[in-house]
């Protein structure tokens, strides 16, 4: 083969030159005739010289074309035997190509093969550039696409190799659906282009580690086809095969031996042929592999004859593959290839490793790097350099100068080991789009054109018939439409957020609703201890009034005692029900304008001026943060305070002042009786204030109490409330200055942004003490599953062996890698058990390893921690010099990081940008079809424009403007009705007529209708309104009762939960101190009857309204009811605490079945009776479910709804007991029955 090809070459080139020869002596002879012929034809001399010179210039372009066809034959022939023979044949072509352009393409291809080996890639980019301008043939075209895309696979720029190949392709396909046109000539180019593009492809994809497309590229080839008419592409591809990862085998050993087959061929081949490249090139594959000592016995033994015509030098085995790297590497230096020859230095590089001639590797390593700088320029091949560079001085010990080359070296992996096939097609589809979207624009454009066109030439023909057109007289109705459909949807705008506003306050309504009833519950157990307050009291009073034997004294001591301790059980579950509660009051903090409020205290002025008290309102326009129920309660208590001590013909002031530092103090000054300071000095504590006033003294100052107790709060919820206090100033007989300060509302984003961030930060801390630790809580629950403890301990031991590596531990590294392995292969097994997939920390083929099968799983497992160990494992096998072991850990580190930052969602992406390209198609298909039907379209459909109602424009303009002006609706009806009445007077039975009355019969529908609707639409606002006012009234009022009663609760408790341990401490200690204990039960009761006065009278102010309600609908809670036979549909109460009583019966008896039985007592009185077939308390336990010291209190809360629906509706026979009737316990409720209204 190799024969016939040099005879091939040969005689080309012996042809090209005898044609030249003859062609001179045919030029020799045609000067030699010339003279007769001159004589012969003189009449014909000027005609014959006119054709002469076209001849010869026709006859100099072909032979122009011939030259340049040589010399670029000449200049293939070279490629790889002398690059500067190709440069200089394809110099020459190029000059002598000046009017052919085939011929220039064709060199421009060769100079760009010279730069690419030479690694000018910058300079080869021109030609290749130039070949896309000059030329139009698609052969040459497509070779420069192969050369481009070799070029992009040894700069690594592996997105523009794709645009290349991409490009290659289209162009190949388009070649071969015209191949039978294609002269001889251009059928040799095609088998080098062809060819050229596999083999490229192939060994791009093989590097880019996807040695299955590699293989499928090289398949493309027909290895008996065509190929073979070229010897140098034929040497090609069997180097390819040779130089492995492409060929399939049963074992490793018969792969070795098919490598070595086709290298060994494309040796003899390149030898006989005469071609240094590929003989170098085969030299340096047998060289590797020849380096592994068992592969090299192996060959050896196998192939002795072959072995024995390699090595020429007659070198020991074991120095024989660097025999065949170094005369490989004098082969590459004096061919020229830079590329090449830095390969052939790493090669030698590693045969002296494997000899462990480091220094010597060392100074290999460091040619092929070093020894010609523009080798930088190749990515991919630096970064193996580096990679051996970093064993050799890890074998070398030198630790620092191995890590900075493995650091380069994964660097460059990172960026360059990519593959880029989706990002290059998606960005070929969004040039394509980009086309596509020009193509729109255009079609578009003409589409607009054409329409404006024929809009002009309509206008100028049809401009006086268009105005009377039937839309053209609607046109008013449409625009009144459009004005009163805006009107509407702000009226339903409005209803709907009425009706918002309603459920939302009506949810708030029931929360104080459902709070206040626990209030009460509160008072009445508060009202439950002055019975023993009594008793205690009236035993003690007895015990000092009267001198008793011993025993009675004794006696009545341990009656004293059990009243203390019942007060005491009392105390606690109150105080226990108020710690459950606290904190539950939430500040509804907003801007509130202060004038307002001021409004409706001016609005008491009568309560004043009955006194004889003058009230002065100072108008403000401040604006405070604050919540404007408690606000308002703060002023009025304030007032009212004012008012009760302020005489006859005294005034009394309200005004507010801005303050510093942002802040607006609000001041309610009076000219009364003023005060002391000590009566100051205990304004605003848990005291009962001792005055010779009346109104003091039937007062105890918990008003004031309420209004600190506010402030307080305010400051809990955020520190822009901070600077917030209430004080007081006054002088005795001069009158008191009450002030209480509030934060204002200022036009600056920091304060807002401030306040927004203070109250988020509240509302976080009152939900979840740890919501600022998130992320910490999650881990702290994902640590706590299966899955979570296994990642955790697999990251605690590649920590481990991160800082093993750190500090030079670099067994114990590798101890903590096999162990952090085990817990991920736990987690594996966990997850798919009987799994076989499994991590090794070893294995001798890293092909297919199971990290790599986990990621394509999508196993859900933490990758980030095996990247880490696989990469501390490769660093510590690398220290220890465990070479074997390094280069496994790399591999599926390298391999494992590469398929994780891959982007995934390409795919999708190009997926879409296909189909948006198809539907882009389409489109321009469809808008082009447009295009040419706009024309017909418009004739046909012109003509029926054409109906004129020029009598009656005045009156249907007339109308028009009835309904266009701002009257009612209801007046424009009458209006229109007086025109219609004109109209009939004068008009007829005609169809423009009849048109008339069409448009006028539209008019009055909308406008009747329009009326209809409007009345509805306002009547329902103005009643959503009202509701909506009655209700937050409603709330108001029970948030500021809930709000009072809490500080009033919390007052007694704090100040009367002293006093029963104190008498009980005086009574352990004999009881002798009696007078001292007289004087203590008489202050505590005083102060006890006070306080809870005190409540009682905010819960007698407050009383719910009482309406009929549904029984049925209550009793539906009870989903696991039997024989619920309601016999009675309505009761009396209030629905929300009928609903809360039942809702708490229901959610305590959730998880029993429960027998539901409805009987009528006497005509008022509705009795429910629950039977709990599954339970059976005792009888001690049914007389306490409902009493104070009931274990759960929400039965006392049912006890306290259905005592207040029973004051409520005046119905004192309402109750509600527990009874232990036959082993089954029965709750039966007594409620008011009422007739539906």
């Amino acid at each position: 083969m190799a024969m016939r090809a040099a005879h091939i070459f040969l005689h080309n080139v012996a042809f090209s030159e005898i044609y030249s020869i003859n062609l001179q002596a045919n030029n020799k002879r045609l000067t030699i005739n010339s003279t007769s012929i001159k004589r012969r034809i003189a009449p014909f001399v000027m005609p014959l010289c006119v054709g002469l010179c076209m001849l010869g210039l026709f006859a100099c372009g072909n032979n122009n074309a011939e030259e340049a066809d040589r010399l670029n034959t000449l200049a293939y022939a070279f490629h790889y035997r002398d690059l500067d023979s190709t440069a200089m044949y394809a110099q020459r072509a190029f000059d002598a190509s000046a009017n052919y352009a085939n011929g220039r393409a064709e060199a421009l291809n060769n100079q760009a093969f010279v730069y690419i080996a030479k690694m000018e890639f910058e300079t080869a980019s021109k030609p290749l550039a130039d070949v896309q301008r000059i030329t139009d043939n698609q052969v040459e075209l497509l070779v420069a696409d192969v050369q481009m895309m070799r070029l992009c696979q040894r700069q690594s720029r592996n997105k523009d190799f794709y645009n290349a190949r991409e490009s290659a392709l289209r162009r190949l396909k388009r070649i071969k659906e015209e191949a039978y046109d294609l002269s001889p000539r251009l059928r040799k180019r095609m088998v080098y282009a062809e060819t050229e593009l596999y083999i490229v492809a192939s060994v791009y994809f093989y590097y880019i580690g996807l040695p299955e497309r590699a293989v499928a590229e090289q398949e493309h080839i027909a290895p008996n086809g065509d190929i073979q008419q070229d010897t140098a592409q034929w040497l090609s591809y069997m180097y390819n095969l040779g130089a492995g990862g492409l060929i399939t085998a049963p074992t490793k050993a018969a792969i070795c031996q098919q490598e070595f087959d086709y290298l060994f061929r494309c040796y003899t081949l390149a030898v006989q042929s005469n071609y240094p490249y590929w003989q170098a090139n085969s030299m340096q594959a047998l060289s590797e592999h020849l380096i592994p000592p068992a592969q090299r016995r192996q060959l050896v033994k196998d192939n002795a004859t072959a072995i024995t015509i390699l090595n020429t030098d007659a070198m020991p085995d074991s120095l024989l593959a660097g025999n065949l790297a170094q005369r490989a590497l004098v082969e590459f230096s004096n061919y020229g290839d830079v590329y090449q020859t830095a390969g052939a230095y790493r090669t030698l590089a590693s045969c002296y490793w494997e000899l462990r001639d480091y220094k010597s590797a060392l100074f290999c390593l460091q040619n092929a790097l070093y020894r010609n700088p523009i080798i930088k320029r190749a990515p991919d091949l630096v970064s193996s350099i580096c990679e051996q560079l970093s064993l050799v001085y890890s074998a070398m010990n030198v630790k620092s100068q191995s890590d900075v080359n493995r650091n380069v070296y994964l660097d460059i992996q990172r960026q360059t080991r990519q593959d880029k096939l989706q990002e290059a097609r998606a960005e070929q589809l969004e040039n394509s789009s980009k086309q596509l979207n020009m193509m729109l624009i255009y079609v578009g454009v003409a589409i607009v054109v054409v329409i404006v066109l024929l809009y002009i030439f309509n206008s100028m023909r049809a401009q006086h018939a268009a105005k009377y057109s039937p839309e053209k007289m609607l046109e008013p109705l449409r625009q009144w439409e459009k004005t009163n459909a805006r009107h509407v949807e702000e009226q339903n705008d409005r209803y709907e957020e009425l009706h918002e506003m309603q459920e939302v306050v009506r949810m708030h309504l029931v929360a104080n609703k459902r709070k206040n009833i626990e209030q009460r519950a509160k008072v009445s157990l508060v009202n439950s201890v002055v019975p023993f307050i009594d008793r205690m009291r009236n035993e003690i009073h007895r015990l000092n009034a009267v001198k008793e034997p011993e025993h009675i004294r004794q006696e009545r001591l341990d009656y004293v005692r059990e009243l203390t301790d019942e007060i005491k059980e009392y105390n606690g579950i109150l105080t226990q029900w108020i710690q459950m509660r606290q904190g539950e009051l939430s500040l509804h903090v907003e801007s509130v304008a202060l004038q307002p409020l001021f409004d409706i205290v001016g609005k008491s002025r009568m309560a004043f001026e009955q006194k004889g008290v003058s009230l002065v309102v100072e108008p403000t326009s401040e604006v405070v943060k604050a919540d404007r129920t408690l606000t308002l309660f703060m002023i009025n208590t304030l007032i009212d305070n004012a008012r009760k001590f302020t005489a006859r013909n005294d005034k009394v002031m309200l005004r507010a002042r801005v303050a510093e530092a942002g802040y607006v103090d609000i001041l309610i000054a009076d000219t009364g009786v003023g005060m002391t300071e000590e009566e100051q000095a205990h304004l605003f504590e848990r005291k009962v204030v001792n005055s010779s006033s009346v109104d003091v003294q039937t007062s105890h100052g918990f008003g004031l109490l309420n209004c600190k107790g506010i402030i307080d709060k305010y400051k809990k919820v955020s520190k822009i409330f901070s600077g917030c206090y209430i004080s007081v100033e006054s002088q005795k007989g001069r009158g008191s200055v009450f002030c209480f300060r509030l934060p204002r509302v200022v036009r600056m984003l920091a304060v807002v942004v401030a306040l927004g961030a203070s109250l988020v930060a509240h509302a976080a801390a009152s939900t979840d003490s740890l919501q600022g630790n998130r992320s910490k809580i999650l881990d702290r629950i994902s640590g706590n599953t299966p899955e979570g403890r296994l990642l955790k301990r697999a990251n605690a031991f590649a920590d481990s062996a991160y800082f093993a590596n750190v500090n030079g531990r670099y067994a114990k590294a590798l101890q903590y890698a096999d162990s952090c392995i085990g817990k991920l292969n736990a987690l594996y097994r966990l997850k798919h058990p009987g799994g076989a997939s499994l991590m090794v920390p070893y294995s001798q083929s890293a092909d297919k390893p199971a990290e790599i099968q986990w990621l394509n799983d999508s196993l859900d497992t933490n990758f980030s921690i095996i990247l880490d160990i696989r990469n501390e494992s490769a660093i510590a096998a690398l220290a220890l010099h465990k070479w074997d072991l390094y280069r496994y850990n790399n591999a599926v580190y390298t391999r494992l990081f590469k398929a994780r930052s891959a982007d995934n969602t390409l795919d999708a992406y190009v997926v879409g940008m296909q189909q948006s390209k198809a539907n882009k198609t389409i489109s321009i298909v469809v808008l082009v079809l447009l295009l040419l039907l706009i024309v017909p379209a418009y004739y046909v459909l012109f003509y029926r424009h054409y109906v004129a109602y020029r009598i009656y424009v005045e009156r249907v303009e007339e109308i028009n403007k009835v309904l266009m002006n701002n009257e009612k609706p209801q007046v424009k009806l009458d209006a229109i009705a007086r025109i219609i009445k004109a109209i009939g007077r004068h008009g007829g039975e005609t169809v423009q007529f009849n048109s008339l009355n069409e448009v006028v019969s539209q008019i009055t529908d909308v406008l009747q209708k329009g009326v209809a609707l409007e009345k509805a639409r306002e009547e329902s606002i103005e009643m959503a309104e009202d509701e909506l006012h009655r209700l937050e009234i409603e709330n108001d009022k029970l948030h500021v009762n809930n709000s009072v009663l809490d500080n009033c609760l919390s007052a007694l408790k704090h100040e009367t939960m002293y006093y029963p341990s104190r008498i009980r401490q005086l009574i352990e200690n004999g009881g002798e101190n009696l007078h001292d204990m007289n004087e203590l039960v008489d202050y505590y009761k005083e102060l006890y009857m006070l306080l809870s006065a005190q409540a009682m009278r905010l819960v007698d102010d407050l009383r719910y309204q009482c309406r009929p309600v549904e029984l049925q609908m209550l009793l539906e809670r009870f989903s696991k009811a039997h024989d619920a036979a309601c016999q009675v549909p309505y009761i009396l109460g209030d629905k929300d605490l009928l609903a809360y009583l039942f809702d708490i019966l229901a959610q305590v008896f959730d998880a029993h079945s429960v027998v539901l039985s409805v009987k009528e007592r006497g005509t008022r009185y509705v009795v429910i009776d629950l039977e709990l077939p599954r339970m059976a308390y005792s009888d001690a336990q049914c007389r306490d479910l409902f009493a104070p010291t009931t274990p759960n209190l929400q039965f006392y809360i049912c006890r306290q709804i259905v005592r207040d629906t029973g004051e409520f509706a005046n119905a004192r026979g309402c109750g509600v007991c527990a009874s232990n009737i036959e082993g089954r316990t029965h709750i039966e409720i007594t409620l008011p029955h009422t007739a539906q209204t």
